[in-house]
C-alpha cells in the first residue's frame, strides 16, 4: 500500500515567527531517532515549506510579501508573477496528490488576539464531525492546544486562505490552519505564562503525535 501524504507549511505572514518554531519542532521531532518517528516516516511521506513569504520574512514584513500582497489570501488563483510561492506550491500539491493519497494539509499560523494554540477547520455539511476528530485528538495530547477556541467554518471572505482553497483542491476533511498565540495560555500547565520557544517547539511535536493516534499507526519501540 503506498505511503499517504503529509503536507505542512509555515510563515505566509511574515510577522509570525511563533509558526516558525511550531515548525523546527514538527521538523526536528520527524527527522530524530525515536521509535515514534521512525513510525511516521514508515507510513507517511511529508512534504514541509518551512516558510511561505521568505522576501517578506528576510525584509522584515508583517503580513505582506513585497509585492504588497497578503499571500494568504492569494491562494484560489495565484499569479505566477505576484505570488510565485503559491504557485509552485500549487503545482507541488497537485503533483503530491497524483502520486498518493493525502491525509492532511497543516498551515501554521501566529495569532495576534487570542490566547492558547487552536486551529480552524472546514464544516463539511455532509460529514460534519469529519474535520473536527484530529484537532480533538491533540487537544488530548497538549493541554495548551484548545480545542473549544477552535472554529470550523467554509466562510466566502476566506476562500482566498490556504484552509479553503486547499479544500477545494484537495476535498479532504484534515485541512487546518493552526493558530498559536502570541501571548501565552489560559489554560493548562501553561495557564497564565507567556509562550516560550520550546512550549512552541513542543506543539510541532504534539501535532505529529495526534497525526500517530489518528491514523492509528503501530509504534515499534522494541
Amino acid at each position: 500500500m503506498a505511503k499517504k501524504g503529509i503536507f505542512i507549511s509555515a510563515r505566509v505572514h511574515p510577522g509570525e515567527s511563533n509558526s516558525s518554531w511550531m515548525m523546527k519542532g514538527v521538523i526536528d521531532f520527524l527527522v530524530s531517532s525515536t521509535p515514534e518517528a521512525r513510525a511516521l516516516r514508515d507510513n507517511f511521506v511529508f512534504k514541509i515549506v518551512p516558510i511561505l513569504n521568505p522576501d517578506g520574512v528576510i525584509n522584515g514584513n508583517y503580513r505582506c510579501s513585497l509585492s504588497g500582497q497578503d499571500l494568504n489570501r492569494r491562494w484560489k488563483t495565484p499569479n505566477k508573477v505576484l505570488h510565485p510561492v503559491n504557485f509552485a506550491v500549487k503545482r507541488l500539491i497537485r503533483s503530491f496528490m497524483k502520486e498518493r493519497e493525502v491525509l492532511m494539509y497543516c498551515d501554521l499560523h501566529g495569532h495576534s488576539r487570542r490566547k492558547n494554540i487552536f486551529m480552524y477547520g472546514n464544516n463539511i455539511k455532509e460529514a460534519p464531525h469529519s474535520s473536527r476528530v484530529f484537532p480533538y485528538i491533540l487537544s488530548k495530547l497538549c493541554d495548551f492546544f484548545s480545542f473549544e477556541q477552535s472554529r470550523f467554518s467554509l466562510s466566502r471572505a476566506k476562500e482566498g486562505t490556504a484552509r479553503i482553497a486547499m479544500f477545494r483542491e484537495l476535498n479532504i476533511p484534515n485541512i487546518f490552519t493552526m493558530e498559536a498565540s502570541f501571548c501565552g495560555a489560559d489554560r493548562g500547565e501553561l495557564k497564565d505564562l507567556h509562550f516560550t520557544t520550546d512550549n512552541l517547539q513542543t506543539m510541532g511535536k504534539r501535532l505529529l503525535e495526534a497525526l500517530i493516534v489518528y491514523s492509528g499507526i503501530p509504534v515499534n519501540k522494541d
